[in-house]
């Protein structure tokens, strides 16, 4: 039997309990979010192990460290960590919380001239655990928050940017960082699969812009594909030529149209999964369409209604 359990710790205070949390991360979003749901007098474990009844939202303040494990039978995963955003006074208490993104909302910046994107976000005072190679060409920003610098690029640059769970920052194309495997079995550890989808490459109609920023921070675009059917935009970085970069966009084509599944899956909680994980994928009914596919995004929830996650497959790997 599975019983759930959780360790949510908000300013250094643990909850015993919790109605609801939901936690949303994704390779689209810069800023990871959680939002709790709290009773408006919860019970909290003191160091000691000593449990106090108190009004939550006294024992609560915007800004707060904000951690959370989930899990069954005492068997837990680190879900998130962040900072408390916003209380909402209703009943449960709403909690809504967002990762390291939270600090560079009022963190400002001036940064002018030629510098690479790793260069770029050093200045802002980020930890850099992956950036793409790409010069930014007369790259002007008169004191703005981090956060508006970070929205800039992801615009201006096409750039998937997020952050891991120890707050260092990844800023390139979505797939550079792949991260551990993790296995599901249609009709066994995934609970549904109505929003996935099976497409056969000769069904798919593809015209690929591709954006290319060169070394010397210059830009060139291309098309490739297939009139008629969907368009799909694709930013490249540090190419030198246009034949490279035609290369590297025929080579993006294929990748999106292969034989595959897309959409999303329903899970529980376990296996653990996260973004950048690669979801391997099998089918007993149908084994010629195993495959391997980028988890892009996860939407967690848990409640007292139970623990589910949604699973949002990327391409085919």
């Amino acid at each position: 039997m599975y019983i759930l359990c959780s360790e949510i710790t908000i300013g250094g205070k643990t909850f015993g309990g919790v109605n609801e949390v939901k936690i949303n991360r994704s390779i689209h979003l810069i800023g990871a979010t959680a939002t709790i749901k709290v009773p408006v007098t919860a019970v909290l474990k003191q160091k000691d192990e000593t449990a106090t009844a108190i009004e939550t939202a006294k024992a609560i303040k915007v800004g707060d460290e904000v951690c959370i494990s989930l899990g069954y039978n005492g068997q837990m995963n680190e879900e998130f960590r962040g900072y408390v955003r916003r209380l909402n006074y209703r009943t449960p208490l709403e909690i809504e919380c967002e990762d390291a993104y939270y600090l560079t909302r009022s963190r400002t910046v001036t940064l002018s001239g030629n510098m690479t994107l790793k260069e770029c976000l050093q200045k802002c005072g980020l930890t850099v655990l992956h950036a793409t190679g790409l010069t930014l060409k007369n790259f002007v920003i008169d004191t703005k928050p981090v956060s508006h610098v970070l929205g800039k690029l992801k615009t201006d640059y096409g750039l998937n940017i997020f952050f891991d769970m120890d707050g260092r920052i990844i800023a390139g194309r979505a797939f550079d960082i792949v991260s551990k495997e993790v296995k599901y079995q249609l009709r066994y550890n995934v609970i549904r699969d109505d929003d996935l989808k099976y497409q056969l490459a000769s069904d798919v109609k593809l015209k690929v812009k591709a954006i290319c920023f060169k070394k010397d921070g210059s830009k060139v675009e291309g098309t490739i594909g297939t009139e008629g059917g969907m368009t799909k935009t694709l930013y490249f970085y540090d190419v030198e030529s246009v034949a490279e970069l035609k290369t590297l966009a025929e080579q993006e084509l294929k990748k999106y149209s292969r034989d595959g599944y897309e959409g999303k899956i329903e899970t529980f909680l376990f296996p653990y999964v996260e973004p950048c994980m690669t979801a391997v994928l099998t089918d007993k009914t149908y084994p010629d369409r195993d495959g391997k596919y980028y988890v892009e995004g996860v939407e967690t929830s848990y409640g007292t209604n139970g623990a589910r996650r949604m699973v949002t497959l990327g391409i085919k790997m």
